[in-house]
């Protein structure tokens, strides 16, 4: 009986401390023809090379392999078996008439060797620095013929809006208040559609793209073909710009554009060059990306700036410790080494995942979290850095504060997409129709603790739903301050406007007259689409609750009632 031959697997030399290997991707004039490369050790600074993004896949399901063959010697080659998504990037970026030089982590690390991926996982911010430009692959096209006239779709009428975004906007908002449609119309949604197929795409929610594409010189994503492409600047236009004007537009097509723009504050800079966030921070934008491995939502953030203190990584990558020992580590270090408990605001149990094994004190990064990080033009007190420790077992943090009250009541959470005000029939399908109202009712009514009036109520809600913040500008003060007052009470008004004439429950219904025409008077200085726009970042999936002596606050969704709200030194 004949024996089947089983194909040479590929043995890596040992990696030098500090070099890394590029693929040299073979020409081939077929792209039938299989995957040939050489891997050459260097410094990241020698030779220059590309580096590729994308999303590798089930980890023990290969489709194909690549035959490397470095020297003249049997020793010297082999095949190294990849998945499926990493072999149609490759065929799609290889040349016909030269090899190309690119850094692949799938193929250039020895992925059998646990210590060179932690050495290889410590520099990948500066591989990627360190690369003429990134090959950011989104996948191939299943059905060519359907799908690659979408995607040239999409890409034209993105470019067509960074033209001209405000015109743009303002088109589709007009859409969504027309009753008939017209053929202008179609074509409007059709390609917001498009946009909604773009940002669905796998790869934008990856968590290691985030550092990919930010530490990138540049970044060119390709979809289905290598010449059917944008560049991250585009992408990252549109989704900044839609994330700070076009929230209800986001919600209306459940547009995952957000996620990218996610990434674009993960790298934002203060006019010094120093960013703008923290590690912790830093993480909780990250977190809604996906990782295969829960540790490398930390790893896979390691070259950022906040990562390091004093020149000093806030923690070693090492994947020989579990999740929770990561993260346990991580929280101590950062409280330990910055003397202060930010942290603590990223702290959120109340997800499917098992968070047994953390202390409560210490973020579970692989949560599902989708709350925008709070933040405030004042602080409720100031800083200091002599009542924090941490017990020896990590299990205990200690730290000094102010009890200020007891939580007494809160809200359902808050649903972002419902914040739009359109009809009667459309509020009611919500649910929570009517915001105000299921507010003042929950919080007013039902805790029998009266206003001390109900400018008092416009000002706290105005203030603690959008974070003091009106056009990511301060509104703690001022005539900005004013004019949020305003938007808050056109937000309450238009509210009103839809109401069926015979609701006699609610915060409109407890006025009086003199009243009623005050909270008019404020609304015609507001715009109820500006107040959606400020609130829908800072209130998503957030509760606003009161306490017992009648405080208003904007909390986390796992609150519960008799909850302490202390103010933390």
């Amino acid at each position: 009986m004949a024996t089947i031959q089983m194909p040479r697997k590929y043995k890596y030399p040992h990696l030098p401390n500090q070099c890394i290997r590029v693929l040299e991707l073979q020409p081939e004039t077929s792209a039938d023809a299989g995957l040939r490369c050489r891997l050459v050790v260097q410094k990241i600074d020698n030779i220059p090379y590309e580096a590729l993004s994308y999303v590798w896949g089930k980890p023990t399901v290969y489709h194909s392999a690549i035959y490397c063959q470095d020297g003249t010697d049997e020793d010297d080659e082999g095949e190294i078996r990849i998945g499926g998504n990493l072999t149609r990037a490759l065929i799609a970026y290889r040349l016909t008439d030269r090899p190309r030089r690119i850094w692949v982590d799938a193929i250039c690390i020895n992925q059998d060797d646990l210590a060179e991926r932690q050495a290889q996982v410590r520099m990948m911010g500066a591989i990627f620095h360190g690369a003429q430009q990134v090959l950011c692959w989104l996948g191939g096209f299943k059905n060519p013929e359907l799908e690659e006239p979408a995607a040239l779709i999409a890409i034209g009428f993105l470019r067509q809006f960074n033209t001209d975004p405000a015109g743009e906007l303002r088109k589709v908002q007009e859409y969504l208040h027309h009753d008939v449609k017209s053929q202008a119309d179609d074509l409007i949604h059709m390609s917001w559609l498009g946009i909604k197929i773009l940002f669905d795409i796998e790869y934008f929610h990856r968590a290691w793209i985030i550092q990919e594409v930010g530490l990138a010189h540049r970044a060119i994503l390709s979809w289905g073909r290598s010449d059917v492409c944008l560049d991250w600047v585009e992408i990252a236009l549109f989704s900044s710009f839609m994330d700070a004007n076009g929230a209800s537009i986001v919600n209306r097509f459940d547009l995952k554009s957000w996620v990218c723009n996610h990434i674009s504050l993960v790298w934002s800079k203060r006019p010094d060059g120093q960013p703008v966030f923290d590690f912790s921070e830093v993480l909780h934008w990250a977190r809604i990306h996906l990782s295969t491995d829960p540790r490398d939502y930390v790893y896979a953030l390691l070259g950022h700036p906040s990562a390091t203190i004093e020149g000093e990584l806030i923690i070693e990558p090492s994947y020989m410790i579990s999740t929770a020992q990561v993260y346990t580590n991580l929280a101590s270090n950062i409280i330990e080494r910055t003397n202060s408990v930010h942290i603590l605001a990223f702290v959120d149990h109340g997800g499917e995942l098992d968070s047994s094994e953390l202390a409560t004190w210490v973020p579970d990064w692989h949560a599902p979290n989708v709350v925008a990080p709070l933040r405030f033009p004042t602080c409720a007190a100031p800083k200091s850095v002599e009542c924090i420790s941490i017990d020896p077992d990590r299990r205990l943090l200690r730290c000094q504060g102010f009890v200020v009250d007891t939580l007494v009541a809160y809200s359902d959470m808050i649903v972002p997409k419902e914040l739009p005000i359109t009809t009667y029939d459309a509020e009611m399908k919500k649910s929570i129709p009517f915001l105000v109202d299921h507010i003042y009712n929950r919080l007013v009514v039902d805790t029998c603790i009266p206003l001390e009036s109900w400018e008092r109520f416009v000002h706290s809600l105005s203030s603690i739903l959008t974070g003091g913040t009106r056009a990511e500008n301060p509104a703690d003060q001022g005539d900005n301050m004013t004019s949020q007052r305003g938007d808050c009470a056109a937000f309450m008004l238009k509210a009103k406007q839809i109401q069926q004439s015979n609701n006699a429950t609610g915060f409109w219904s407890s006025l009086q007259a003199d009243e009623r025409d005050a909270l008019e008077h404020l609304a015609m200085k507001g715009s109820p689409a500006q107040f959606i726009q400020d609130m829908t970042w800072t209130s998503m999936c957030r509760k606003v609750f009161r306490t017992t002596r009648g405080y208003f606050g904007l909390g986390p969704r796992i609150m519960k009632k008799n909850d302490a709200i202390v103010i933390n030194l």
